[in-house]
């Protein structure tokens, strides 16, 4: 009994214990919602980190503000904001974005960047023979493909034929005619990676067994390695001339080329020759300027003319490519910077690359070790029967209409994923369905169906795995709720709210007072002569009364010549310095142009702006007004309770 005793006692004390302890971290409860402290501060700090000193809020000032930010946005969540489509779509787009870099295997990344960095340090040239595989290529087909791509090999190096030779005999790349099979210099993340891989890991002169990518199976040729030339800017002037123009016609645009060649050597400006001659419509209205470019990324020849210029400003001779004739000005050059400098827009590259797959594929098996993946293929295996095994095909109606299963292909972490969910799956992958047929379509799209079902299974687990996510996935919730009721409760509202709008500014108009002002008139004239007629013929005489401004401007400015100007306005101290100088007596600086002038008019004693002529400020302060008056209304309608002791730990 009195072990009970102790172990009731006990169990009460340590849930007593804990209940203090998060009590002594929650700072702030707002009916039944309570904000610790860490939240708190974590905001705190994050909007006072890059404000000078001088305009940092104390404890006491933030946490007002903290306390009106809160209530906006539960407030919100009464009214049910976050259940509009819009606010969940784009949240959803949110949440999204911030969870890439929790959906991939980090390390994977930080080696793909340092590989890339390493041979982005070189440039390699390559020549190629491929062997394409086709759509929906069997198992068999694939071999077959293989077989015919050794035995091309075998030709090259066990007989010593040419490669070039054998490259236009018998590769189906297109470029082959033109290039016999030479692909040119290329660098990193150019080319697929396995292609890459194959090239950066072999010596020059070596050649390889049949390489695998997307496009079939390739025997590549390493032919130079060479240090990287980095990243040139050019701008050009580009005279279409393709090699089918016929020699006449691409003669004409030679000695067109050569013409605006050596007016630019004779000092015309390269950029604007290039706006008026140059044919490449995308550049011309730049002055011919291109962007950035590093080898493998323009014509070879043009490439290779853009390397050679070494001095800024420095301008190639005419020359042709298989595209036309050419001038190239060299704008800058750019070298491979270190690590640090390069590093973030190679992870951006490699985010946008095929090669990214790795990572996720990476992190996938790391989750299956984590979650205690279990796999069930006998029960995958039974999808096969709705194969044909002689035309490769499925049997899609019969598999649709008869395949009632639902047993588990996989569990992960206790949850299961079965037949039927990836028989609906199955079934709509049309891209899948178009490259591979068969078993190898089967199995591609499980391999698919498994990945994507695994990295889902993460992305709801990484609010509870990765606090840091789920505060700026929190941040992001709070600030698309708080623009939301923002915008309806002040900020649309005040611009649309006319009857409010104009009873607060007949309210408040002495906020919005004109200063002494002038309205009247200056005449600016060209010399003194001018100024006495100017004055003459506005005074009148006996016999003539006075002109008016259009018929002075007629009598004095004769044979278009502008010896007068008139400027009629309401002029506010300080917007002129012939008003400020004459009406209001303060010292200012009259231009050349300005020295000879008669002002007429007189003083506006100070009034209220109207609403049409302060509109601008007017909104912006009742903006301010409505949003008073709401915050009032949120801090009676919510009981708001201050935890003081935390707040005295927080100032200490």
């Amino acid at each position: 009994m009195k072990k009970i005793q102790t172990l009731i006692f006990l169990m009460l004390f340590l849930g007593i214990n804990q209940l203090n302890a998060q009590n002594n971290n929650v700072l702030l409860t707002i009916d039944d919602q309570e904000i610790n402290k860490e939240e708190f501060l974590r905001i705190y700090n994050k909007n006072n980190k890059n404000l000078e000193k001088a305009e940092e809020s104390t404890i006491d000032e933030y946490l007002e503000l903290f306390i009106n930010f809160k209530l906006k946005v539960l407030e919100a969540e009464k009214m049910e904001m976050d259940t509009l489509a819009s606010v969940r779509k784009e949240l959803s787009k949110y949440r999204k974005e911030l969870a890439k870099p929790y959906l991939v295997d980090n390390k994977t990344i930080d080696s793909l960047v340092r590989e890339a960095y390493r041979r982005s340090k070189y440039e390699v040239n390559a020549s190629h023979i491929l062997i394409k595989t086709p759509p929906k290529a069997s198992a068999e087909d694939t071999l077959r493909i293989f077989n015919k791509a050794k035995n091309i090999k075998e030709r090259i190096v066990l007989k010593k034929e040419d490669f070039n030779a054998v490259a236009l005999s018998t590769s189906d790349d297109p470029s082959v005619k033109r290039n016999k099979g030479n692909i040119g210099y290329f660098s990193a993340l150019q080319m697929v990676y396995p292609f890459e891989n194959a090239v950066y890991e072999m010596n020059v002169g070596e050649i390889s067994n049949p390489v695998k990518t997307k496009y079939g199976y390739h025997i590549i040729k390493k032919n130079d390695q060479r240090k990287s030339e980095g990243k040139v800017k050019v701008a050009h002037i580009m005279l279409l001339a393709p090699n089918r123009m016929g020699n006449e016609k691409i003669n004409e645009k030679k000695e067109q080329i050569n013409k605006i060649y050596h007016k630019i050597k004779q000092g015309t400006d390269f950029n604007e020759m290039a706006k008026k001659y140059s044919e490449d419509r995308s550049s011309s209205k730049k002055g011919g300027e291109l962007p950035w470019f590093g080898v493998g990324r323009m014509v070879p020849k043009f490439e290779k003319v853009a390397f050679q210029l070494r001095e800024k400003g420095q301008i190639s001779k005419p020359f042709k490519t298989r595209v036309g004739w050419h001038i190239i000005k060299l704008i800058d050059k750019d070298q491979q910077g270190p690590f640090k400098q390069e590093e973030k827009e190679l992870r951006k590259k490699i985010s946008n690359n095929p090669r990214y797959e790795i990572a996720k594929d990476s992190l996938v098996w790391d989750l299956k070790k984590e979650y205690d993946y279990k796999f069930f293929p006998e029960n995958l295996n039974k999808f096969s029967f709705y194969i044909n095994m002689k035309t490769h095909k499925i049997k899609w109606d019969s598999l649709k209409n008869n395949f009632k299963a639902n047993d588990p292909l996989f569990k992960i972490n206790q949850k299961t994923y079965g037949q039927q969910e990836f028989l609906e799956y199955f079934t709509n992958q049309k891209s899948l369905r178009k490259q591979f047929s068969g078993q190898l379509l089967l199995d591609k799209v499980y391999d698919s169906f498994e990945k994507e079902k695994i990295l889902d299974f993460e992305y709801e687990r990484l609010p509870k795995k990765y606090p840091k996510y789920r505060y700026i996935v929190q941040e992001y919730h709070d600030g698309i709720l708080l623009f939301e009721i923002m915008d309806k409760k002040v900020w649309s509202k005040a611009t649309k709210d006319t009857v409010g709008l104009k009873k607060y500014h007949k309210e408040h108009k002495s906020n919005y007072m004109w200063d002494e002002r002038f309205q009247g008139k200056i005449y600016v004239c060209q010399d003194k002569e001018t100024l006495e007629k100017v004055k003459k013929l506005k005074k009148g005489g006996l016999f003539r009364k006075s002109y008016t401004d259009q018929e002075l401007l007629n009598e004095i400015n004769e044979k278009n010549q502008e010896k007068l100007t008139i400027n009629k306005d309401i002029f506010q101290k300080g917007e002129n310095p012939l008003i400020d100088k004459e009406i209001w007596k303060l010292k200012r600086n009259i231009p050349e142009d300005k020295q000879f002038y008669h002002i007429t008019g007189e003083k506006i004693e100070p009034e209220p702006k109207k609403l049409k002529e302060a509109r601008g400020q007017i909104v912006s302060d009742y903006q301010d007004y409505l949003e008073e008056q709401w915050i009032k209304k949120l801090r009676n309608k919510y009981n708001i309770q201050i935890n003081h002791s935390v707040l005295n730990e927080i100032k200490e």
